[in-house]
């Protein structure tokens, strides 16, 4: 089933492992950001790494951020994760131009580039945020997640993402696993791991042939040497409303909206991670002051009644 992700542990409780096909939120992120071929892959590598790591590492209220800046065409990527499936993100240049290597393969690589980090913000509500930062080892997103677990988190993990794409450059097939070390794990697993990985079949191959999450965890570890923990739902993250978007214009001065209407006769606002587009019209943006300046008056007399009477007035006898 398409956007579904399942929490897994090795019957021999040495590894966790978890496994994703995110098909539906990849292909809907791709048409909302009219995507290119390339772009809609490091979206929807980004995207699926970020789910995955998310569900490793951040729990109930919490949130995590990434950005991928490895200075390569694609520019920056960006996600957000919640722990509880929703997920968002784009591309600072989603028409990138294909890139290809020398077998005349889409070089995510390069055009990610990896002369720069990956930086994780993870994010507790009465907290202050948990910054961790590693280098870019290839830009391919799954290798650089990998290595960001290893160095920040310090826990033997590997995460493996691949988008297929089909002839008319849409979204066939997103999946994705993360498997970590549990306390305990001998050097004999880690290797035998290890060999298992470097004999699966491709996940790209994994996806054309229509692999459950399951079934490509059971390809690295056998069949029935994996226990299902849990199955969750995974998905994009809701756009905010145009109601909320009004409520954040609201926090701005006064003088801000009368400026977008003298200038603009109105406000465009483009939500970064969906490309959806909010209209505000002058009526729109007028009925936006009067809030502003009826919030205004009221925190006014509110100070008055707090302040009392002018203490410096003489007594009257």
């Amino acid at each position: 089933m398409s956007n579904q992700l399942i929490k897994t542990v090795t019957k021999d409780r040495a590894f966790r492992a978890f496994a994703l096909d995110g098909t539906d939120l990849v292909r809907d992120a791709a048409a909302a950001h009219h995507t290119s071929r390339i772009a809609s892959v490091i979206l929807g590598r980004a995207l699926l790494a970020t789910t995955l790591t998310a569900q490793a590492t951040i729990k109930g209220d919490e949130r995590m951020a990434a950005k991928i800046a490895g200075r390569g065409p694609a520019g920056n990527v960006v996600t957000e994760a919640d722990a509880k499936g929703s997920v968002r993100g784009y591309v600072t240049n989603p028409q990138l131009e294909n890139v290809f290597d020398d077998k005349g393969q889409l070089d995510v690589g390069q055009a990610v580039g990896n002369n720069g980090a990956l930086q994780i913000t993870k994010l507790a509500p009465y907290s202050e945020p948990y910054l961790g930062q590693s280098q870019l080892v290839s830009g391919e997103i799954g290798d650089d997640f990998t290595y960001y677990l290893a160095q920040s988190e310090q826990i033997p993990s590997v995460i493996g993402v691949t988008v297929r794409m089909d002839d008319d450059d849409q979204v066939q097939g997103a999946v994705g696993f993360l498997i970590q070390a549990l306390p305990g794990v001998t050097d004999a697993q880690l290797t035998k791991l290890e060999d298992d990985l470097k004999q699966m079949k491709p996940l790209s191959e994994m996806v054309k042939d229509g692999a459950t999450p399951l079934e490509i965890l059971e390809n690295i570890f056998g069949a029935g040497q994996v226990e299902t923990l849990e199955v969750m739902p995974v998905g994009l993250a809701a756009e905010p409303s145009k109601e909320a978007y009004a409520e954040m214009l609201a926090t701005l001065p006064a003088k801000e909206i009368q400026t977008m209407i003298d200038e603009d006769q109105g406000a465009e606002i483009v939500g970064k991670f969906s490309g959806k587009r909010y209209y505000f019209d002058e009526a729109e943006l007028n009925d936006i002051i009067k809030q502003i300046e009826a919030k205004e008056a009221k925190q006014a007399k509110d100070q008055d009644q707090k302040d009392g009477p002018d203490q410096d007035q003489p007594k009257q006898d």
